[in-house]
């Protein structure tokens, strides 16, 4: 309903534009003003309206329109003028369909058809709130469940404080502070209202703590022993936190095993190697299945399962000849003249280099080894 103080505004601003012999369509400082960049095709905003968003569609339609300085044509505090002032009556009227043409574009198709026949901005402003302004208990349940359940999970603070401030300002335009209408509280010194603002801020800053990711629970808990601040306080250190864990790779959050297990060092990886081909047992036996030595096939953990807690390599192991390495390189050219050895002199120098390359990066040893006696092979059919 409309105050007495806006009716009695609006009549003086009508009173006001019709004394004057300025067009009010060219004074900047009334409703009626159009400026040259005011389209009638123009999208006022850039969310559009469609049947379920009305809370904050309607928020932003109102922002834009205080900014043009046009909300009085959906408030209804600026009634259409009478036939007797003709120009008055003009330029209100390019003003009025001015704003509708905004309102039909920001919504959707389905919905704008039933608007049509709306003669004026207020008409059809109202009979939106009335159709989509649902202040009733499923609404209201759904948020309260949302808010109850939503959580940070691997968002970060800004993210996650979007979705619930998203969640928790619809919340509260369903349940608003009451307001005094007498004047009564005006002279008020318990400060119930001030009482009832607080709690409310305490129950938004306590549900957005419980959603938090348990990484965060020593500094939740140090907001919770003292008097909760406001969000803002909280928001903010919540931040320095995030920027504090990401200067020091600190995410806390676990790894993945697979990533911990792409992220382990060569080193580590024929530690575990060697750490096999050590178990308890006969040291000079080969296992006849998976090629590890130590054990037999009988007691072979790829035939048998393995043990709870096993970290060692899975699957057969790869031909062990052993290849030569640089402090054998003398050996090696000493023995090169004895027949019962296939290799000439540039191949025993290429064993060589390649064997100093293995002790330096992790390669395929099966392919270096079927490479070489292949290639020890071809030179004795080429002799």
């Amino acid at each position: 309903m409309e105050s007495p103080a806006n009716m009695e505004s609006s009549v003086n601003m009508v009173k006001s534009t019709a004394s004057s012999p300025m067009n009010p369509s060219d004074d900047s400082s009334s409703p009626y003003y159009l400026h040259p960049s005011d389209n009638p095709r123009a999208l006022l905003v850039s969310k559009i309206f469609n049947g379920a968003n009305y809370v904050a569609w309607s928020r932003l339609i109102s922002i834009a329109l205080t900014v043009k300085n046009m909300l009085a044509f959906v408030d209804g505090s600026l009634p259409q003028p009478s036939l007797d002032n003709a120009k008055l009556h003009v330029a209100w009227l390019r003003a009025n369909n001015l704003v509708l043409s905004w309102l039909m574009n920001s919504i959707a198709k389905e919905i704008r058809g039933s608007l049509l026949y709306f003669n004026n901005a207020f008409d059809t402003w109202d009979e939106l709130k009335v159709r989509y302004l649902r202040s009733d208990g499923p609404r209201v349940f759904t948020l309260e469940k949302s808010l109850s359940s939503i959580s940070q999970g691997s968002n970060s603070i800004t993210e996650y404080f979007s979705d619930f401030k998203t969640l928790w300002d619809e919340f509260i335009s369903y349940r608003p502070l009451p307001k005094c209408a007498c004047g009564i509280m005006n002279t008020c010194t318990c400060a119930i209202l001030k009482n009832l603002a607080d709690r409310q801020q305490a129950d938004y800053v306590m549900k957005f703590l419980v959603g938090l990711h348990d990484s965060y629970s020593a500094i939740r808990s140090q907001l919770l022993l003292s008097p909760l601040p406001s969000m803002g306080k909280v928001f903010s250190l919540l931040l320095q936190e995030e920027s504090q864990r990401s200067l020091t790779n600190a995410v806390g959050l676990p790894l993945d095993s697979h990533a911990m297990a792409a992220a382990q060092p060569p080193r580590q990886i024929f530690s575990n190697v060697s750490k096999f081909s050590k178990l308890k047992g006969k040291p000079n036996v080969t296992c006849s299945h998976c090629g590890f030595s130590g054990h037999l096939a009988d007691k072979c953990f790829q035939i048998i399962g393995y043990p709870p807690g096993w970290k060692g390599p899975r699957g057969k192991r790869f031909n062990s000849t052993r290849l030569p390495n640089a402090n054998s390189a003398s050996s090696l050219e000493q023995n090169s003249n004895i027949p019962n050895i296939p290799f000439s002199q540039e191949q025993i120098q290429n064993l060589i280099t390649l064997s100093n390359s293995l002790s330096t990066s992790p390669i395929n040893l099966n392919h270096a080894v079927n490479t070489v006696s292949t290639s020890g092979s071809q030179q004795m059919e080429d002799d």
